[in-house]
């Protein structure tokens, strides 16, 4: 195996491990949802509350169908390349793979402007409920 392709191969298994972080983080939150949902008092959630709380609900469940879909783009992408490599190299078109590469890098960009939104919303909501306590 030669450097480069050492590296690109480094460069995938930590994109997969950072995908799968996402997808465990954004899986995950439901927890915090569940714990906002039945506090003990029963006192109803301020708009705010409700506000913070549903972006962080959409942008999470955004976050796992954006990363869902990213995983369907990549498996599309290898298909096509062993499709690719099977023909002979005069006959050998790349343009499909290079959209792919294309819609893969926006969704993997997007999921991370998702997921922040959600944090940063589940944050506010967590810190407002602290200091509110």
């Amino acid at each position: 195996m030669d450097e480069i392709s050492k590296y690109h191969e480094l460069a995938k298994d930590a994109g997969n491990r950072l995908r799968a972080y996402i997808l465990s983080v954004s899986s995950g939150a439901t927890g915090v949802f569940f714990l906002a949902l039945t506090k003990t008092d029963k006192t109803s959630l301020s708009c705010s509350e409700k506000w913070l709380l549903s972006i962080a609900l959409i942008s999470f469940v955004l976050t796992v169908l954006l990363c869902l879909y990213e995983l369907r783009i990549d498996a599309k992408r290898f298909f096509s390349l062993a499709k690719e490599l099977g023909k002979p190299q005069s006959d050998q078109n790349w343009e499909q793979n290079n959209s792919y590469k294309s819609k893969r890098y926006w969704l993997i960009h997007l999921s991370y402007v998702t997921l922040g939104i959600a944090i940063l919303s589940t944050s506010v909501y967590l810190v407002l409920n602290i200091i509110g306590t």
